[in-house]
């Protein structure tokens, strides 16, 4: 890291008194066991030997892989053996010969299964994810709401680790079992470490890439769009190698992905259902006007706006249309759908909610500045925020006004919400932070320029212009630790 970025990461100011200007990782709170084949072991009664027929001959330690606690009560699967993991996540097996393969489940956490031997190494670590704590697609959630349901981290925070992209990010990263996935400006697509910053990949996608990728687990693939060439591209999860593409033209907005189908839209106005397995559209739906807005999913409906300034609804399982509304100007962000609403930014004159199953206008508010932002929803209230850079929070039922905030700076990128906390990013370099309730602002962050954070269980990432920052919270002496 260059001395000019180190003295920038050392002056900034994170409300509540938390920076590190470093680029290698910390530590976790807590420890975590090697992966096969690392230096740490679990650790075994010292009065125990090898020898001793009381000493299991396979040991697994599972592990949460984001916030490094053990897992009780997890099952590992070899071959027709199973063992459950004790209070400590230790789960003792008969010892299998060669190389096999092990699966670990758990109650709300995804199952994993990868190839061990333990003829050199007895003790083996599994690290298990959270499914409701990662962040597979734009807008955290199909609906597009920008507000993550799980994710418990607040402010205060310091930077463990900022890794540089070398050109714009403009779209946030999406997170999956303790990777970060994230598109540049200048079509580089790149997998990084949660833990410590470090490249685990990057290919090169297109020549101008301007959106989140989305993950499809049961393939194990990121579906992606790119604007130059302008195609759909599905790509391994593990390598990013391309396994196939579809022609789309220049494509802006994210996919959002379930059930094996990617849902996306193209600045040709055209809306597919893109089937994973078959590699072809199960339907195309024409708009007849530029989108850049993403799709919002909601149960099976599909919700989406375009530069005419027209919302429309359409059946997700046949693109049928089910009916059309109004927005009063061109649509240029997402349209996030929550409570049997449709909120819909317009450019001007400013955001809107329809009734999501008739698209009757339910109210409007009006804003005396362009709005490019994407709107964020959580409990009972919307988020959005302006070019002029004011960020303000309206009720979802009724569109009264509760309180504004200021940005900093033009907001072009969209406002998201994590653990009660409101975040935008603006072009006056910075991310800002706000209390859900009482706009009190609880975070600037001196680096930002488009939609600003994403995460996982254990740590968030703060979107600067060409670098990320992996921010954790700290408290008490933890904040003064260089």
């Amino acid at each position: 890291m260059s001395c000019a970025l180190a003295l920038l990461l050392a002056a900034a100011v994170i409300l509540g008194g938390c920076t590190e200007a470093s680029t290698r990782s910390e530590d976790p709170p807590v420890e975590p066991p090697a992966e096969s084949g690392a230096a740490s072991e679990p650790q075994q009664p010292a009065a125990e030997t090898v020898d001793s027929p009381r000493v299991p001959k396979a040991v697994v330690a599972v592990i949460d892989g984001d916030t490094f606690e053990r897992i009780a009560g997890a099952t590992v699967a070899v071959g027709i053996e199973a063992a459950v993991s004790d209070p400590q996540g230790i789960a003792r097996l008969e010892r299998p010969s060669g190389l096999v393969s092990v699966r670990v489940s758990s109650p709300g956490y995804l199952a994993r299964e990868l190839e061990l031997s333990f003829d050199d190494r007895r003790r083996q670590t599994v690290r298990i994810y959270r499914s409701d704590r990662q962040w597979p697609l734009y807008g955290a959630v199909e609906e597009r709401t920008q507000a993550h349901p799980a994710i418990e981290l607040r402010p205060p925070f310091r930077v463990v680790w900022s890794r540089g992209l070398g050109s714009l990010v403009e779209f946030p990263a999406v997170v999956w079992e303790g990777v970060a996935y994230v598109n540049t400006l200048r079509g580089w697509l790149y997998a990084i470490s949660m833990g410590d910053g470090e490249v685990l990949w990057r290919q090169r996608v297109g020549r101008k890439t301007a959106s989140s990728p989305a993950v499809d687990a049961g393939s194990r693939t990121l579906v992606l769009t790119t604007m130059e060439p302008g195609d759909v591209q599905v790509r391994d999860l593990d390598t990013g190698e391309l396994r196939w593409r579809f022609v789309t033209g220049l494509t802006e907005p994210s996919p959002v992905v379930r059930d094996g189908v990617a849902y996306l839209a193209a600045t040709n106005g055209n809306v597919y259902a893109l089937d994973l397995a078959r590699r072809e559209p199960r339907w195309v739906f024409t708009t007849g006007a530029k989108i850049t807005s993403s799709p919002a999913l909601d149960g099976d409906r599909l919700y989406v706006g375009d530069y005419a300034g027209t919302v429309v609804a359409l059946d997700a399982r046949t693109g049928r249309l089910l009916w059309t509304a109004g927005a009063g100007g061109k649509v240029y962000g997402t349209v996030a759908a929550a409570g049997g609403r449709v909120f819909v930014p317009a450019v001007a004159p400013g955001l809107s909610a329809f009734d999501a199953d008739t698209g009757t206008l339910l109210w409007r508010v009006p804003t005396s500045a362009y709005l490019y932002s994407s709107p964020a929803v959580y409990r009972d209230r919307v988020f959005f925020a302006t070019y002029a850079g004011s960020v303000h929070a309206v009720s979802a039922r009724t569109g009264e006004l509760l309180w504004s905030g200021d940005a900093g700076g033009a907001v072009s990128g969209a406002v998201q919400v994590v653990a009660g906390v409101v975040y935008a990013g603006s072009f006056g370099d910075r991310i800002t932070g706000w209390d859900w309730q009482s706009g009190r602002e609880l975070l600037r962050f001196p680096h930002g320029h488009y939609v600003p954070v994403a995460g996982n269980g254990g740590r968030l990432l703060l979107h600067g212009f060409s670098r990320i920052y992996a921010v954790v919270p700290c408290r008490g002496t933890a904040c003064d630790r260089p």
